[in-house]
């Protein structure tokens, strides 16, 4: 438990450690892996190119032997002695077995490949034969031979040797390659005549296998494969037939996916569990393949000791680097290490899920707090008494002596001077609904951020004191120049909304007042600026609003002509025109923000009054009534802190209404001209039926029956319709005037 303990106090420098280890040892893998695979690579290509030049030197000395037993094999066949043995109808005599002996004595004593020469004579059905009895007869030769729709001519033919003489130490039998020569067939497909040489195969594979200078000390399995992959028999002690080994080998080769099958090369085989290195060289003239499989380990073993150095070598260098790895982890580690003893005082008290820096993170948010906590709890108290000795002047100045407004003014900034004019600001938090969504502590930093940040921007120029109202406002006291005018003031002021929206994506309004003489005046200028910060109404958001700003925006238009402007809107909405609609909204408020804000609110809450009383007047007449907008019933609208919004939020509902108006007149008209169709259709013979009778029927007025939709020129009924006072035109059918 304690050495988990002490890893878990210390899963920073655990973590310094692993890291340094994990580079480290990558860094070692990848040059040891990079040096092996370069080896390795120079090697295969090494034993490539031996290997690629010792199979062509086999392929070289096979064909070379191939070429030399087919030309014997011609010269026997064109000699004038064995044609006579060839095709002798009589006994033979002396001179025919002595052609028998001169082949023996010339052909088969020089050449110690050849096993034997056969001279097939197809009218006695017998062979001749230098080896044996002189009459000889091989079954396994004509068993072999009628396996071939066509007997080949100078190809090799594997079979079993059928000579006694010629038999293994155990009995077993050898197996050669007979070459036939022959012209013609008879109607049984017999050879006419022919010459057979027969090749001792295992002559051929000791001198391959001598070519191929196999090392003693490494095994290495020989296989021969003829022009259709088949495995020809070498060891019949062995055969090749009962070998799972060698079955693997051939379907190695068959797999081997080399694309075009090129006539030589080697590839590397995993079989029975153990990797094999498998070479090969195709022979064109016999149509045979070599294949030669080496064991990996056997043929690299120098290979295989260089990777096992190598192994050593990584093992031993990363031994040394953890040992540095170590003592470099600590030396990283010790300034952590200090700074957990000084603020632990020698108990660090992490948990299980904690590692140094989450610890060092957690005392550093709880310190944080704290101080905030602290400083909170100083700047309410000195708040608190600014605040109490500001509403004094604000509220009281002009019941105040001059003693007691120097000590008031001392107790919010002892810089004040009395012999200079006061400026009063009044700022106040844009969109104070939303920012009141935001947490407490948010707030109160975000309060402290617009009052520290305004005081120091206005404090390079001015002596001031900012005071938070704890509300959406703030007020700002500072001394101005003598005759100096609140201009400085605004840019200032300007500058400091720019920083806190770029900085706190949040705006304010100021009010600024007119400078003040004397200190008496500073309450009823602070009423009446305050007052004036609700001018935001119309200005917008943002926006910094002085004496002379009202006075050039508000009163200079009557209500009365905002109330006729509201009636003229009204009456457009009624038609239900919504692009006239907005177009007279947007010009009513252009005007409305001309008012006096207490006239803009009147004018408001008037312009939503009416168009509710529209909507009434409209749903009398109407079979599916219009829908109040949401925005007209809520108080949200009361609630917006300009006009731009209470407008926006108006033209949402007006434009609700001309939608569900113009849908609803499509809908009633399409009704009135189906009732006003029907009912001609059933009383169109009634002489006295007349316009005001239809119109009294539907309590439409005549104008409006006069405007009936197209759908009635369709009745069948048209004399009646001229009777009544109806005319066509092209749209339709309307009344007489």
């Amino acid at each position: 438990m304690g050495l988990m303990r002490r890893f878990q106090e210390k899963k920073y420098l655990l973590r310094i450690f692993l890291w340094m280890t994990g580079i480290i040892l990558l860094i070692v893998v990848s040059f040891s892996a990079l040096v092996y695979v370069n080896v390795e690579n120079k090697v295969f290509k090494s034993e490539y190119e031996n290997s690629r030049k010792v199979l062509s030197q086999m392929k070289y000395n096979i064909d070379y032997l191939d070429t030399m037993i087919r030309n014997i094999t011609l010269s026997t066949y064109g000699s004038n002695d064995v044609k006579a043995l060839m095709y002798l109808n009589d006994e033979e005599t002396y001179e025919h077995l002595n052609v028998i002996n001169k082949l023996n004595a010339t052909i088969v004593a020089n050449n110690p490949f050849i096993q034997s020469i056969y001279i097939y004579n197809n009218h006695k059905k017998l062979y001749y034969s230098t080896l044996g009895d002189l009459y000889h007869k091989d079954e396994k030769l004509d068993k072999a031979l009628q396996g071939y729709g066509s007997i080949p001519i100078l190809k090799a033919i594997v079979r079993s040797s059928s000579e006694a003489a010629d038999r293994r130490a155990d009995g077993t039998a050898n197996t050669v390659l007979s070459y036939v020569m022959y012209e013609t067939t008879d109607r049984e497909n017999r050879m006419d005549g022919a010459v057979i040489l027969n090749i001792k195969l295992d002559w051929l594979v000791e001198n391959i296998r001598a070519i191929n200078q196999i090392d003693a000390g490494v095994r290495s399995e020989l296989y021969i494969l003829d022009s259709e992959n088949g495995l020809i028999e070498t060891d019949p002690a062995n055969p090749v037939v009962a070998s799972p080994f060698a079955s693997e080998v051939r379907q190695a080769y068959e797999e081997r996916g080399d694309g075009a099958a090129p006539e030589s090369g080697f590839f590397m085989r995993k079989i029975d569990g153990e990797k094999y290195i498998v070479s090969y060289i195709r022979l064109e003239k016999t149509g045979w393949t070599l294949l030669d499989a080496k064991p990996y380990k056997e043929a690299y073993a120098n290979l295989m000791q260089l990777l096992d150095t190598i192994v050593v070598i990584t093992l031993v260098i990363f031994a040394a680097a953890l040992l540095l790895t170590l003592s470099v982890s600590r030396g990283i580690y010790s300034p952590v290490k200090r700074l957990l003893e000084q603020t632990s005082g020698g108990n660090s008290g992490l948990t299980g899920a904690q590692d140094e820096f989450s610890y060092l993170t957690e005392v550093y948010r709880k310190s944080r707090e704290q101080l905030y906590e602290y400083s909170l709890e100083k700047n309410n108290n000195t708040g608190i008494m600014k605040l109490y000795f500001l509403k004094r002047l604000l509220v009281d100045s002009f019941g105040m002596s001059g003693a007691a407004f120097d000590e008031a003014l001392r107790s919010l900034n002892p810089a004040f001077s009395v012999d200079k004019p006061f400026l009063l600001c009044v700022l106040r938090i844009d969109r104070y609904k939303s920012f009141m969504t935001r947490s407490l502590v948010e707030r109160e930093l975000l309060r402290f951020a617009i009052a520290n940040i305004t005081t120091e921007v206005i404090g390079r120029s001015f002596v001031l004191q900012t005071v938070d109202m704890k509300d959406d406002s703030f007020t700002i006291l500072l001394n101005l120049e003598i005759g100096g005018e609140a201009g400085e003031v605004v840019q200032l002021l300007k500058e400091a909304q720019s920083y806190i929206a770029e900085h706190y994506h949040l705006s304010f309004s100021a009010s600024v007042s007119e400078p003040i003489d004397t200190y008496a005046a500073i309450a009823a200028t602070y009423s009446h600026t305050f007052a004036n910060s609700s001018y935001r109404y119309a200005l917008g958001h943002g926006s910094i609003i002085t004496q002379g700003d009202i006075e050039s925006q508000a009163g200079r238009i009557d209500i009365e002509q905002v109330l006729e402007q509201t009636g003229k809107f009204i009456e457009t909405v009624k038609k239900g025109d919504a692009e006239k609609s907005e177009e007279k909204l947007r010009e009513l408020f252009r005007q409305l923000r001309k008012l006096d804000y207490g006239d803009i609110l009147l004018a408001g809450m008037q312009v939503v009054h009416q168009l509710k009383k529209a909507v009434f007047e409209m749903n009398r007449t109407r079979r599916e009534p219009i829908l109040i907008h949401a925005n007209l019933l809520g108080r949200e609208l009361a609630e917006e802190e300009t006009a731009e919004q209470f407008e926006e939020r108006l033209l949402e509902a007006v434009r609700a209404i001309a939608s569900e108006g113009k849908s609803a007149a499509a809908e009633g008209n399409q009704v009135a001209a189906e009732t006003i169709k029907a009912f001609i259709d059933s009383n169109y013979f009634d002489s006295s039926l007349s316009a005001a009778d239809i119109s009294d029927m539907m309590k439409l007025s005549a104008y409006k029956l006069s405007r009936s939709p197209r759908s009635i020129s369709a009745c069948p009924c048209r004399s009646t319709l001229i009777r009544f006072g109806w005319r066509r035109r092209w749209s339709g059918w309307k009344i007489r005037s």
